[in-house]
């Protein structure tokens, strides 16, 4: 099971999408009476929080009214289920999810919980439009029964600790394993469209994909071109960028991946594994780096050559630095040309107003931000007291950017990331 969390401004507009949809069932509510309409709901929920308008207001006034939370068992998880069931994942989400503990370092009069349990709330369950997969939507207010401001921090984080958890007592898989086994399985399929097509064209490969189940979502520049794309499964997104090897399945690359395919059949097996085929070192340090240099190919001995025949020089292929970075128990591995590594490194540098961040934890943070762990790298800075610039939406490599102008801005986005926040946040 994997979940979603985020507060939000329109709340209405939530709880209305949720209980509303086509198909969708009221699975159990929280301080609410039974049978209100959706715009009752929302009513009873905004009325509470005038309530304690004045308690807001010497906490500073929120900004976010409003928890919203996705949960996505997957199928074979929840097979012949009733309604008691998904009351009893809900209960336990919210148990789970109220235990987490995260204290923003930077404030010491936020409660590390929350308090969903004792908040108003509508758990709906939904089936998707075209897999017909049940999930479970949660919105709840963002003031507890007793006036209290739900923590907002790192909310995300503390919906996948609670899923982990979760998934950890039913016996279910984790939702990092799950992410990367659907990784590769969208990147199989992707390969096998584009070795079914004659001729390359994006329409049929979009036409291909969708004829698999999936949802496919184009963004294309003011001339009609292809410039970025995504494939949804289920309930999660993938942008071409985290599938294949070493960027190849995105537009910028993807016909060129069409005429290796069929070039050369076996080449294939690249692309498959998202992984590539250099092998990773993991190590329990923070950061722990180890550079291979490939192996020059030997000319076989005893061979006479034919008068006609030459040998190609051998290309010398860059060198690779594998860094293992370790954060909140999980390994993320980053391959860097050397070259482009050593650059980053010195391009990284430490902020002055900082709480406690060194500047291996600015760098980490830009080798996380090299290698697209965007969330893992906004969890390193903020743990360190930062949240002076984190990346907005859209982050991301551009399609013509190569790795050192990748590597610099990465190296000048983690410096922001670890400045302290400034005075009068919103919480």
């Amino acid at each position: 099971m994997i979940a979603k969390a985020n507060t939000i401004t329109h709340g209405s507009n939530a709880v209305r999408y949720s209980a509303d949809k086509e198909l969708a069932e009221i699975v159990k509510v929280g301080h609410l009476p039974d049978g209100l309409t959706t715009s009752s709901i929302w009513s009873r929920m905004m009325l509470h929080q005038a309530q304690f308008k004045e308690k807001q207001r010497g906490n500073r006034r929120i900004k976010n009214t409003s928890i919203r939370i996705e949960l996505s068992p997957a199928k074979e998880e929840t097979e012949g289920w009733t309604m008691a069931d998904w009351q009893k994942l809900a209960e336990d989400f919210i148990r789970e999810f109220d235990a987490v503990y995260l204290k923003r370092p930077d404030r010491d009069d936020d409660d590390p919980h929350t308090h969903l349990a004792n908040s108003q709330y509508v758990v709906s369950l939904h089936r998707d439009s075209k897999s017909k997969i049940l999930h479970l939507h949660i919105n709840a207010n963002r003031i507890d029964m007793e006036g209290n401001t739900n923590n907002e921090y790192m909310i995300g984080k503390r919906a996948t600790m609670a899923a982990n958890k979760i998934n950890e007592q039913r016996g279910w898989i984790q939702s990092m394993t799950k992410r990367e086994w659907n990784i590769d399985k969208v990147t199989n399929d992707c390969i096998e469209a584009l070795k079914s097509m004659d001729s390359f064209d994006f329409n049929t490969y979009e036409a291909k994909l969708k004829a698999k189940g999936y949802g496919v979502k184009v963004m294309r520049d003011s001339i009609g071109k292809v410039c970025g794309y995504s494939i949804k499964k289920g309930n999660s997104t993938y942008k071409a960028s985290e599938l294949g090897h070493k960027r190849s399945l995105t537009p910028s690359r993807l016909r060129s991946t069409w005429e290796k395919l069929h070039r050369d059949k076996g080449i294939h097996t690249q692309a498959i594994n998202p992984k590539g085929t250099q092998s990773v070192t993991r190590s329990s340090s923070p950061a722990a780096t180890k550079t291979v240099q490939p192996k020059q190919q030997s000319s076989p001995k005893q061979m006479p050559l034919h008068p006609t025949t030459t040998l190609e020089p051998v290309k010398q292929q860059p060198a690779i630095v594998h860094h293992d970075v370790e954060w909140n128990g999980r390994n993320y591995p980053v391959d860097i040309p050397k070259e482009v590594d050593d650059v980053l490194m010195k391009e990284v540098k430490l902020p002055e107003d900082i709480l406690w961040s060194k500047l291996v934890d600015v760098q980490n943070t830009a080798i996380l931000l090299f290698g697209n762990y965007l969330d893992a790298a906004t969890q390193m800075s903020e743990s360190c007291g930062g949240g002076g610039s984190a990346p907005e939406s859209g982050w991301g490599r551009k399609e013509d950017e190569d790795d050192m102008a990748w590597a610099r801005r990465c190296a000048q986005q983690a410096f922001g990331m670890h400045k302290r926040p400034s005075r009068g946040m919103h919480r």
